[in-house]
């Protein structure tokens, strides 16, 4: 922009020299001339940078969204990459994602950001394969295949063969890539695109969790939000179901709660809770009175955060909404110092240990 505004100036200033000293000064006119061609190429130098910031943008679109689907973490940044090449691609794709990974979402996607102008269809056992190649130009899709049948897999073998020749692209899902016949994965395998689960993938679940809410009231007028307490725990869970488990617990929450603006850790199941939830009712139930079971359960929620943020006042001041002050208050009031966050987290290693080893028995 500068030097376009530079460059208006300078011609305008050209052209007032050429007025006020006149063409025929053979040395006016070759500086003039001089003038001109920088600002031209100084005007040629701008459209390719902002080409070059244009597709730089492109770019870096690209690598946080595919289609409608946006992720902030770099290995799925790197499979939109890939998809990108592989969309206009003839040869058949494998995906491969535990369940609930959203694979469905990425094959329709590859779809419509491709060169193909027919429709997207799901084989759903109910048809009859050929029937499903009548339609050109289209994508066929074929979900989870590693849960049916052998048999199966060679019918998707013999579709395969059949696909080139009428022009449909197949995508193929499945959840593990070694519960596949192995000529149907040697065939499927060269374009392969691997989905990352959900818990390996944190960075996304709060804008996940605010697309689905949007999603779920879109008709109102305020949007509805979760409590940064709620919203941690959320996060750390590890969602086996991935991103459709999600879904479906904020659509739970959203039914069972349906006059509530702000949502709090009340309103989660026990699952995602966890042990927190039983520990509250042992803090409750082993105290005389409600102010000190109070005392009791905020003692332990401050020592807990000073363990996780390993004593930044900052950030557990930040976690817990009070201020900096009302922190150092309450670390005064409860005579907590750094060797009780040892002994603390002794303790949690300590039941974490119990616990895992409680599970490997089982």
């Amino acid at each position: 922009m500068l030097f376009l505004i530079l460059s208006f100036i300078g011609i305008d200033i050209a052209k007032n020299i050429d007025i006020m000293v006149g063409a025929s000064d053979p040395k006016i006119q070759g500086l003039l001339e001089e003038v001109y061609q920088d600002i031209f190429s100084l005007n040629e130098e701008l459209d390719i940078s902002e080409k070059k910031i244009e597709i730089l943008k492109t770019t870096l679109h690209h690598k946080t969204q595919f289609g409608f689907i946006y992720s902030k973490n770099i290995k799925m940044q790197q499979l939109f990459i890939l998809a990108e090449k592989y969309k206009d691609s003839s040869l058949p794709i494998l995906i491969i994602g535990e369940k609930g990974c959203a694979k469905e979402a990425l094959a329709r996607a590859i779809h419509l950001k491709s060169n193909r102008r027919g429709p997207f269809l799901i084989d759903d056992s109910t048809q009859k394969l050929d029937n499903l190649l009548t339609h050109e130009d289209s994508t066929l899709y074929f979900a989870d295949v590693s849960i049916v049948t052998p048999e199966k897999q060679k019918k998707i073998m013999e579709c395969l063969h059949l696909a080139s020749a009428q022009k449909t692209r197949i995508i193929v899902s499945t959840q593990k890539s070694a519960q596949l016949e192995p000529h149907l994965y040697h065939r499927l395998k060269p374009l392969t695109l691997t989905v990352v689960p959900l818990r390996e993938r944190k960075e996304d679940i709060l804008h996940l969790i605010d697309t689905f809410i949007r999603e779920f009231t879109k008709n109102e007028k305020n949007i509805s939000r979760f409590s940064s307490s709620a919203l941690n725990k959320l996060v750390d869970y590890p969602w086996p179901g991935n991103v459709s488990e999600l879904k479906l617990e904020i659509k739970r929450i959203l039914i069972d709660f349906p006059d509530r603006k702000n949502y709090s850790l009340e309103c989660l199941p026990e699952k995602i809770i966890g042990s927190s939830l039983k520990e509250l009712f042992s803090i409750i139930e082993g105290n005389e009175s409600l102010p000190k079971a109070m005392e009791t359960l905020e003692r332990k929620m401050v020592l807990e955060s000073l363990l996780k943020h390993r004593w930044n006042k900052s950030k557990v001041s930040r976690e817990l909404g009070i201020s900096r002050s009302g922190l150092i208050q309450k670390v005064e009031k409860y005579h907590i110092r750094p060797l009780h966050l040892s002994k603390f987290s002794q303790t949690k290693r300590r039941m974490s240990v119990k616990n895992s080893s409680f599970m490997s028995i089982n």
